[in-house]
């Protein structure tokens, strides 16, 4: 005699089946949003997505200095550890990926082990409005057609977003037919706290007041920046190696 389910039961089923992965999603209960520590004189910052975290599984970003060198940290959560694998962020889906651990070794620290070494970092939560995307320098050179005695001059603006939540922006002139080494921005221009928020870059003024100082979006690894007055650029990361501070 052939059996069959009763309705009910498979509407049960099927619900329970949707219901799990509610029950099973991955708690970052202890653990704060975001951590930050000085490794070798860089910044190194890790982000803890709770939002975007799977059932049963975390979901961080690791930045290691600049823009260039950030990482993707998927695992799973055990009390007070998590463990897991990391890989570069836009790395295929055939990168080797190598175990982490990142242990909670207390309110407001962890240790983070990569490849056999351990770091400490601590919570900082000046960084929630941060942008880790941002953190390091971006440049992008222009031809202004000059003039009759000057036709090849050309200006180059950079911008230096640091870890910290400060920031410096620069421009200077070039001379656009010669390949041109970076300046850091924060080497003759004042720095100044910022923060991203809904796609705008903010900066903040001499009475702390936090004023829109242009919008951005990164497309293909550059960052497109516009200004309220209607001026637009294309930056690109700038390789650390690259940056001059004179």
């Amino acid at each position: 005699m052939k059996r069959t389910i009763p309705a009910v039961l498979t509407h049960l089923g099927l619900l329970s089946l949707l219901l799990l992965p509610l029950c099973a999603s991955a708690s970052t209960e202890g653990f704060r949003e975001r951590y930050s520590s000085d490794v070798d004189g860089q910044t190194w910052m890790l982000h803890i997505d709770s939002g975007r975290s799977f059932p049963s599984m975390i979901s961080a970003k690791l930045q290691m200095g600049d823009a260039l060198n950030r990482y993707i940290l998927l695992g799973s959560v055990n009390g007070t550890v998590i463990t897991g694998s990391y890989k570069p962020l836009r790395a295929s889906a055939m990168a080797e990926e190598k175990p982490f651990s990142l242990t909670r070794i207390g309110q407001d620290s962890v240790a983070l082990t990569l490849d056999g070494e351990r770091y400490t970092l601590s919570a900082n939560d000046q960084l929630a409005a941060v942008d880790d995307a941002l953190i390091g320098t971006w440049s992008s050179d222009t031809k202004l057609g000059g003039s009759i005695d000057n036709p090849y001059m050309g200006e180059q603006w950079s911008i230096h977003f640091r870890a910290d939540g400060t920031a410096c922006e620069a421009t200077r002139m070039i001379d656009s037919r010669r390949a041109s080494s970076y300046q850091d921005p924060c080497s003759h221009a004042d720095s100044h706290r910022w923060k991203a928020e809904n796609g705008k870059i903010l900066f903040a003024d001499d009475r702390g007041e936090w004023r829109e100082q242009f919008t951005y979006r990164i497309m293909g690894g550059r960052m497109v920046v516009s200004y309220p007055g209607g001026q637009r650029r294309v930056t690109s990361p700038v390789e650390p190696t690259r940056i001059s501070a004179q």
